[in-house]
């Protein structure tokens, strides 16, 4: 693999006076749009499994909504979900699911003549018509599919991030963990703004979301000149054919891959927060706080503030850490120890059910303790993970390889929607421990690849 490759920043993205704060200042643009997407997207999954169960129980506003009943069978087919609890917990499942695998396909366009920006533009403004469309309740289907065709298509931002760095830049991952950041801001704010909305009326919360995406559509446009130019491979009408892979970036692709499903087990514990988590909480957990009663979907938010704050202890622990030792830890070697930390974070709900077993007497304190620690864990493998896959994808694959790295969220969501579906139907404390137990058993595949892993990143390569 040749540096050249890699290489595809404009001259004037080498020079200082493009950056500020440190970093590229395309960074800050993309910072900005994904921050946008991203309000409109947690907003409106804080309030799904909410959403659909309030539909679904009113049989008079379902009949109305287009294309619903073809959703639900096919729910039903995947999932054949027990109770109004179990479908809405399972849909809710399915729809993030698709979520995350939808950038696979925008990337491989992208990378095959599309291009990445081209592909952004297309698919913010596709977000933009589709969040507009959900204020409309009988549209709320076909909305969803608009969507849909948005997250793939807007997939190739994250693509973006890494090539305003060259292969030996050590700042990559700190941009993935910055990148991360604007994710988890705006997860704070939107799912308690969209949440207040929800009770006033659901078409206000879609209002806010429908904004949000005008915000991020107009930012990306106007800093599109700070991002970085398509190289022949990603330009329209270039024949890509002739540039092939060698045998180490084959070894490297099969191996990445291998890590897409260890990842999608061990991300079980983090996913179900969006979805029966939400489910279970309100059952369980003591919502008033100072007299005031909180909506549910108030635990995404508290998650996004822990997230958050995590997350920039978990990027300055790693500097401090690589600065002692003088040299950068190995990615997979965070990733692993991440995966760990993760695995704990379950046991606390248990904990806490155990201690407060009667309805509404879990202390939001279990729910901190297993914010914390899942998100302690999530902060090292997700952005780490994203950076490794962004160094070690070969360059006519970038765009497509980075966005198979979410599909260990859409095969992740894929399980969650049927655990979902088992909440109620089977002991809490079980629920819990298959989540825990299938983080655990992706710490193990990890350490277990790891030294596979060495020798395929260390071949023609200085980094680990």
């Amino acid at each position: 693999m040749t540096d050249r490759l890699f290489d595809i920043l404009p001259a004037r993205y080498k020079n200082p006076k493009t950056e500020f704060l440190g970093h590229p200042k395309g960074l800050w643009v993309l910072f900005w749009t994904e921050g946008w997407l991203s309000f409109a997207q947690y907003g409106m999954l804080s309030i799904l499994v909410v959403y659909l169960k309030d539909i679904l129980q009113h049989t008079d506003r379902a009949r109305h909504i287009l294309g619903l009943p073809s959703l639900l069978s096919i729910n039903d087919s995947l999932y054949a979900p027990s109770g109004l609890d179990a479908t809405a917990g399972s849909l809710s499942g399915l729809i993030m699911a698709v979520i995350f695998a939808a950038p696979f396909v925008g990337s491989f366009m992208a990378d095959h003549g599309l291009g990445r920006t081209r592909s952004a533009v297309i698919g913010i403004s596709l977000l933009t018509v589709s969040f507009t469309l959900m204020m409309a309740e009988s549209c709320f289907v076909l909305a969803l599919w608009l969507f849909l065709a948005g997250v793939a298509l807007s997939g190739s931002l994250k693509a973006q991030v890494g090539a305003l760095y060259t292969l030996e830049d050590r700042r990559r991952s700190d941009a993935y963990q910055l990148y991360s950041q604007s994710i988890q801001i705006m997860a704070i704010i939107s799912p308690l703004l969209c949440a207040f909305l929800g009770t006033i009326a659901w078409r206000w919360a879609f209002m806010a979301t429908a904004c949000a995406m005008m915000m991020g559509l107009a930012g990306y446009l106007m800093g599109c000149r700070y991002l970085p130019e398509e190289t022949a491979s990603f330009a329209v009408g270039k024949d890509i054919r002739p540039v092939g892979c060698t045998v180490v970036e084959k070894k490297r692709i099969v191996f990445l891959l291998w890590l897409v499903g260890l990842f999608a087990l061990g991300v079980l514990p983090n996913q179900e927060i969006m979805d029966g988590y939400l489910l279970w909480g309100s059952d369980h957990y003591r919502l008033t706080v100072m007299g005031i009663t909180c909506p549910v979907s108030t635990l995404v938010s508290l998650d996004s503030v822990i997230s958050m704050i995590t997350g920039f202890l978990v990027l300055w622990f790693w500097r401090w850490y690589d600065h002692r030792r003088g040299r950068p830890g190995h990615d997979m070697t965070k990733i692993i120890i991440g995966s760990a930390i993760a695995t704990a974070g379950p046991l606390f709900l248990i904990a806490g059910e155990y201690v407060c077993p009667a309805p509404h007497q879990i202390s939001l304190w279990w729910g901190v303790a297993f914010h914390t620690v899942n998100d302690i864990g999530c902060g090292m493998t997700f952005p780490i993970g994203m950076a490794l896959f962004s160094r070690y994808a070969p360059a006519r694959y970038s765009t497509t390889l980075i966005s198979c790295f979410t599909l260990h969220i859409f095969l992740g969501n894929l399980m969650v929607g049927k655990l979902a579906g088992m909440l109620h139907q089977i002991p809490d404390a079980l629920f819990w421990s298959l989540h825990s137990g299938a983080a655990f058993l992706s710490t193990l595949g990890l350490m277990a690849s790891s030294r596979i892993g060495s020798r395929l990143f260390l071949a023609g390569s200085s980094h680990g």
